[in-house]
């Protein structure tokens, strides 16, 4: 694999920035020569290394012509599997480096790695995505073959995969998914695409990234020629608020992907002196508000949402009326409102007991947005976390949203 070398100083910079966010060449477009050549910025055995790498270095992968159906790409990759002297070696793509140091497929010796000392073989990374989308089309011979993508977030460290999985201290987060052949026929197309989440219950920084496509997530399984084809990878970052409060009141009838609300209130002083809060699914999101008159009657709130890569944005719509409009939900807000206290959390890691200092209600969730605990603070409360698996939660009260580590 080559990598494209930019020398102009400001274009280099913004594809340095834009990489922290999404993967080089998500759509396999882009190649280094000719059909089983290696896409640009991915790796397959041809550049491998290990004691048997030279045994391995046989082309297991091939660019393919045309798109699926949907796609504006020209190009897409196919990894297969092969077999060499009796043993099966799963087709095999990664954006780290491939060491091959074992004729067993199961072997330890065998796994893909992020070599930092080789600018070819790592991919520096940090954004924590939400979930990764991509297409696959996937043939095997039987129907209880299992391919697999992953990607994994991980710290300053060579990151082996599947070796170091495992081992909280190195990464950050996973995504992994595994699925079972879309296709009876390994010259029939059948394309689907598949979303999965990053799980963040690792202890690490986001410093790099590694990604791993298998024709097979077990070592040697399977049969020749299983086939996996793969499109447009795509990090998701998520941009959605769980709730918006009027004064640290929940308006009624929210929904995730409801944009537009019509808010009746009894206080026209509401109209220009309310405080509003849109509370954001995961806590690198950011939310900025405005609110603007429209007559005398209505003002009009905007809450834009930006996510972590800074791109992908949304923006919710609150007119709030002292009419009565045909739809609108009631907010039953007294006009004299009191100040609410901040939102403290300590320790934090927290391995069994977690200190809140809030006025409301308290909200622990996982990354995905699961409701773990909740219960009303008025002043001091404790949390008890100590049937909770090690890894990373949210915290949520009045707006703010705090991470907690249980290491």
């Amino acid at each position: 694999m080559k990598r494209i070398l930019i020398h102009l100083g400001l274009l280099a910079a913004t594809l340095s920035v834009g990489a922290q966010y999404q993967l080089p060449n998500p759509g396999f477009e882009q190649w280094d020569g000719g059909t089983t050549s290696e896409p640009t910025h991915w790796n397959s055995f041809a550049t491998s290394d290990g004691t048997f790498s030279g045994l391995a270095s046989s082309p297991h992968h091939y660019r393919r012509n045309g798109g699926r159906p949907g796609s504006t790409g020209s190009h897409y990759l196919t990894i297969y599997t092969k077999s060499i002297i009796g043993i099966k070696a799963n087709g095999n793509m990664t954006t780290g480096r491939i060491h091959a140091g074992s004729t067993s497929a199961s072997s330890s010796d065998n796994y893909n790695y992020t070599q930092r000392s080789n600018a070819n073989h790592c991919q520096p990374f940090a954004g924590t995505p939400d979930s990764m989308y991509v297409w696959v089309s996937y043939y095997a011979a039987s129907a209880s073959s299992q391919a697999q993508v992953s990607a994994i977030v991980h710290g300053d460290n060579d990151f082996r995969a599947p070796n170091q999985e495992s081992n909280a201290n190195l990464y950050c987060g996973k995504a992994q998914a595994r699925f079972t052949r879309t296709t009876t026929s390994s010259s029939a197309m059948q394309w689907q695409q598949v979303k999965v989440p990053f799980v963040y219950d690792g202890r690490s920084e986001a410093r790099y990234l590694l990604v791993n496509l298998t024709t097979n997530a077990t070592p040697g399984s399977g049969s020749a020629d299983d086939s996996l084809s793969i499109d447009d990878i795509e990090f998701v970052y998520s941009a959605w608020l769980t709730d918006i409060l009027v004064d640290g009141r929940p308006i009624d009838g929210f929904r995730q992907g409801l944009l537009d609300y019509t808010v009746h209130v009894d206080d026209a002083n509401m109209l220009s002196a309310c405080t509003l809060e849109g509370i954001p699914e995961v806590s690198d999101a950011t939310v900025s508000t405005t609110l603007q008159p429209v007559d005398d009657t209505s003002s009009l709130a905007l809450l834009s949402v930006t996510a972590e890569d800074g791109t992908t944005e949304r923006t919710y719509r609150l007119t709030l009326t002292t009419g009565h409009p045909a739809g609108a939900s009631l907010l039953d807000i007294p006009a004299a409102r009191t100040s609410r206290t901040s939102f403290l959390i300590y320790p934090n890691p927290a391995a069994d007991r977690l200190t809140v200092e809030a006025d409301g209600e308290v909200r622990l969730t996982d990354l995905a947005g699961r409701l773990l605990q909740r219960r009303q603070v008025r002043g001091s409360a404790t949390l008890d976390l100590a049937d909770l698996p090690s890894g990373t939660y949210l915290l949520h009260c009045n707006g703010i949203t705090h991470k907690v580590v249980k290491p």
